[in-house]
């Protein structure tokens, strides 16, 4: 069964495992059916608390926007709008009176995802450092497309983001993530100044001095438990 995986969103807990009717069941634009022995794992009263964690997730965000600058103020902006496409993910059909196309937000994050890819290359073009967290940025806006994308989903790839978002999960909350910001790839050239000393130029941090811990830990959390759903709707 092909399905796309805003469609899967929405279903909030019309077919329950046992029961022996299919239901139709459609988000953004996006239709399908799901038969008797589906196994949902996200019932309508969890996806509303999902999606209220990640408008949550919205707001501590987006007052790092508000109070970060330079590369970081984008990099907390790239948060912003994953939790919100996250948000819209999780909100069953009841309550989303927007309809947002499903292809709207897999085009919207696949562009995401190219520019800060185009950006890296820019920037290594240029002998500038670039932080490792933009490669997992970058990663992380193609894996919402993907999530969003309405040709339906491949097990070993959904899975293999599964375990991608936990581990992101556990390293957010055990803050082993800020050893990543210290990283530079893609650059940081060795320079020369005119009086002979060695230059370095390194990547940007980006994570603030606030504790990021709780917010990217239950992001990526979120994301690892809707893939997981998604996935389990199509191989039941």
């Amino acid at each position: 069964m092909g399905m796309s995986g805003a469609a899967m969103a929405h279903m909030g807990s019309t077919h329950a495992a046992g029961t022996s009717a299919t239901h139709s069941m459609s988000m953004g634009g996006v239709s399908m059916s799901a038969g008797a022995h589906t196994t949902n794992i996200l019932p309508s009263w969890l996806a509303v608390l999902w999606m209220l964690a990640f408008f949550a997730i919205v707001a501590v965000h987006g007052r790092h926007v508000l109070e970060s600058h330079g590369q970081r103020r984008f990099w907390h902006s790239g948060h912003v709008v994953m939790a919100i496409g996250m948000a819209v993910m999780f909100a069953p059909a009841s309550v989303d009176y927007f309809d947002i196309p499903a292809g709207f937000w897999s085009l919207a994050f696949a562009n995401g995802a190219i520019a800060v890819l185009l950006w890296m290359l820019v920037q290594a073009f240029d002998g500038r450092g670039t932080n490792l967290l933009w490669l997992v940025m970058a990663l992380d806006l193609g894996a919402m497309a993907y999530m969003w994308s309405p040709a339906g989903f491949q097990a070993p790839i959904t899975w293999l983001l599964v375990a991608y978002f936990a581990g992101q999960a556990v390293l957010w909350g055990t803050n082993w993530m800020r050893s990543f910001d210290e990283r530079t790839i893609f650059g940081g050239a060795v320079s020369v100044t005119p009086d002979g000393a060695l230059t370095a130029s390194v990547a940007e941090p980006l994570i603030c001095y606030k504790d990021l811990r709780v917010s990217m830990a239950a992001m990526t959390l979120g994301m690892a438990y809707m893939f997981a759903a998604m996935q389990l709707v199509i191989g039941s």
